[in-house]
C-alpha cells in the first residue's frame, strides 16, 4: 500500500506552519492542522488509485537558515481521523487488516538526515513509524515559501510539499500494497 502525503507538515509529513522563532539562525514552524493536508494514494488492485485523507496532525520544523542541513522535522498523524470519502472504507482503514487504530493510533516522522538538493528542495530522511514499526523513510521536500502569510494576521509562515512512497509489508502489515504520500498534481 503506497502512502501519499500531501503539502503537510510532513508526516507525514510539512505545510504551512506558525513560526515561533528561537535563536538568530533557527526559525521553528508549528505544524498547523488547518493548513496541512497528508493525502495519501493507495493503488487498488490495478483498477485505480484509492485517495484518503488524515486531517489531524501535530508537530513541529525547525529551520536552520545559516545550516538548512541541520534542520529537524518532528511530526505526526493522528490515524482515527482518516477519511477517504466513504464510511465503510474508513471503518476498514481503521481497523486491523490495515492502520490498526485502536492499537496503533498515530504515525510519526522524526527527520535525521537533511540532504539539500538546491535552496527550494531537499531529501529529508528520518525515522518513520507505522504500526509500531521504526524504519528509515525519505521525503522528497520542496520549499514553497517562508513569509507573511495574510490568513495568519500577517505572522510568518512557511509551507512545504513533502512526498515518499513506502510498502505496508515493510512495517509488519500482511496486506503488502504501496501507500504514497505526496501533493496533489497541479
Amino acid at each position: 500500500m503506497k502512502l501519499v502525503t500531501t503539502t503537510l507538515g510532513v508526516m507525514m509529513l510539512a505545510a504551512p506552519a506558525l513560526a515561533a522563532p528561537a535563536l538568530a539562525e533557527e526559525r521553528t514552524y508549528v505544524i498547523d492542522p488547518g493548513h496541512t493536508h497528508i493525502v495519501f494514494e493507495v493503488e487498488r488492485f490495478g483498477y485505480a488509485a484509492t485517495v484518503g485523507v488524515f486531517p489531524d496532525s501535530s508537530g513541529e520544523i525547525v529551520l536552520d537558515m545559516d545550516n538548512p542541513e541541520n534542520s529537524r522535522v518532528n511530526a505526526t498523524v493522528h490515524t482515527p481521523t482518516v477519511w477517504t470519502g466513504l464510511a465503510s472504507r474508513d471503518q476498514a482503514v481503521n481497523g486491523p487488516g490495515f492502520l490498526n487504530t485502536a492499537e496503533h493510533p498515530e504515525i510519526r516522522f522524526s527527520s535525521t538526515a537533511i540532504e539539500l538538493i538546491n535552496e527550494d528542495s531537499a531529501r529529508v530522511t528520518g525515522d518513520f513509524t507505522l504500526l509500531g514499526v521504526t524504519r528509515p523513510v525519505t521525503f522528497d521536500v520542496d520549499l514553497n515559501r517562508i513569509g507573511p502569510d495574510p490568513s495568519m494576521g500577517g505572522r510568518e509562515g512557511a509551507g512545504f510539499s513533502m512526498r515518499t512512497s513506502l510498502d505496508r509489508s515493510d512495517f509488519g502489515n500482511s496486506i503488502a500494497r504501496t501507500l504514497a504520500i505526496r501533493p496533489p498534481r497541479r
